[in-house]
């Protein structure tokens, strides 16, 4: 077996071919193909939970698989209102659940993606200042179109609409060929098309304009709005390799899936009471410090004080620092956990199923260099 620096190493080393590695083993390749496939079928809450498939899939791209049990719980988080402070998901200390329900729009079914409604948006400003629009009509007719655009609930809704299709169009600076009756049909063909496929009816026509104007919509192959964009998709298929990558090193070298999951939450740190939130990145961080993982009283505020006086959280943004400080705890983690030996399991430790912290005495006496920017 590899020891922990060298295994890291190498599934690090060149991410992208260890993530296309892990998508090509025949069950990861068939979980994958059947939500890619499936997702955009999905047109209310009960459907996507009642899918096992669709749903336990998900759950295990957002690092919530110990939760699949828990549909009603779950299903209090995608029907809240993320815009609500008060809200179900809000409230939630564990941010992931809020990254779900960002994730999905059961709630509000959504036509366009924010970013892509305000692309739409200022294609059109652009294109009506040169058509000769005063910005108080631009405006109007941008109101309009958000207005009616909240009634859509189909892409037979959007295609009847010939003011909804006239300002999106304009955005483009496209127009739909032939009679109004064969424009309709062609729109409908181009909205339910997969701009991603390079033999969809929107990407084989020969202005890319239109392959773009498919992609600015939320429109499934059956013509419903999709709980997922394409983006949200892509996403959730990406963490999901990410996470069977962890899981995978995880099953041979705890050590290895502590510094990949470390890697991946590197971004959301902010300070020391991010890391004490999160038994799996203390453990990190107690390893690379040389600290005992024991359960201590120390003050909650004692113990931030001191991870902060140790480690310098800033530099963890900073890729080669990060690098740097888990190659740290790699070789920690290696000197007090033998390869051959190392038999306990890191899953508790992500899933916040327990914590350890370190003892007031231990972190008073404790001494140590100061981590991360040197």
């Amino acid at each position: 077996m590899l020891s922990t620096p060298l295994s890291y190493q190498m599934i690090t080393r060149d991410m992208s071919v260890t993530l296309k590695r892990t998508a090509a083993q025949p069950d990861v390749k068939r979980a994958t193909e059947y939500y890619e496939e499936n997702i955009g079928k999905v047109t209310s809450l009960e459907e996507f939970l009642g899918d096992h498939k669709l749903y336990s899939y998900a759950m295990k791209a957002f690092g919530l698989e110990d939760m699949t049990y828990a549909k009603a719980f779950m299903r209090k988080v995608l029907e809240s209102d993320l815009s609500d402070s008060a809200s179900f998901a809000n409230k939630l200390v564990d941010k992931r659940y809020q990254e779900f329900a960002k994730a999905f729009s059961f709630l509000k079914p959504s036509v366009q993606a924010p970013d892509a409604l305000a692309n739409v948006e200022a294609k059109y400003a652009a294109n009506a200042t040169d058509l000769g629009d005063t910005d108080a009509l631009t405006k109007l007719s941008t109101l309009a179109y958000e207005k009616s655009l909240q009634k859509v609930t189909s892409v037979d809704d959007f295609v009847a609409d010939s003011t909804l299709v006239a300002y999106a169009t304009t955005a483009f600076g496209i127009d739909p060929p032939g009679t109004a009756a064969s424009a309709k049909s062609f729109l409908r063909r181009i909205l339910t098309s997969d701009p991603a496929d390079a033999d969809s009816f929107a990407a084989r026509q020969a202005n890319p304009a239109w392959k773009e104007f498919a992609a600015a919509f939320n429109f499934s192959p059956e013509g419903n709005v999709r709980a997922q964009t394409s983006d949200q998709v892509a996403t959730t298929v990406s963490s999901y390799l990410r996470q069977t990558v962890e899981t995978q090193a995880g099953e041979e070298n705890e050590g290895v899936r502590l510094a990949l999951y470390f890697e991946r939450k590197a971004p959301t740190i902010t300070g020391a009471y991010s890391i004490l939130a999160d038994s799996a990145l203390l453990k990190v961080v107690q390893t690379a410090l040389g600290l005992a993982a024991e359960t201590g009283n120390a003050d909650i505020d004692v113990q931030a004080n001191y991870i902060a006086s140790r480690l310098d959280i800033e530099s963890l943004s900073d890729p080669d620092q990060l690098k740097k400080f888990l190659s740290r705890f790699t070789a920690m983690w290696e000197a007090t956990n033998p390869t051959s030996t190392a038999t306990s399991s890191v899953v508790n430790l992500i899933t916040g199923q327990s914590s350890s912290v370190m003892s007031a005495d231990m972190l008073m006496s404790l001494q140590g260099l100061k981590l991360g920017g040197l």
